[in-house]
């Protein structure tokens, strides 16, 4: 079973912003996919929640240098 997690970013401002999130959100066990749209901060993670929750998602943002507003 897959789900869906729904982020905004604040603090990316580039695609090397976006690209250092993206494979640090790749790097938890369990995400199947990551999707990040730089314009808007949008970032969408589809994850097995056997394995990871989505809280775990915001704790990733921040350690890689970012702030979640919603």
């Amino acid at each position: 079973m897959t789900e869906t997690a729904h982020m905004t970013v604040e603090g990316m401002s580039c695609n090397g912003c976006s690209g250092k999130l993206q494979r640090a959100l790749e790097a938890v066990n369990g995400v199947k996919a990551v999707d990040i749209v730089l314009d808007g901060g949008k970032v969408t993670v589809s994850y097995d929640p056997a394995q990871v929750s989505a809280a775990a998602f915001r704790d990733v943002v921040e350690d890689t240098g970012f702030d979640v507003v919603s």
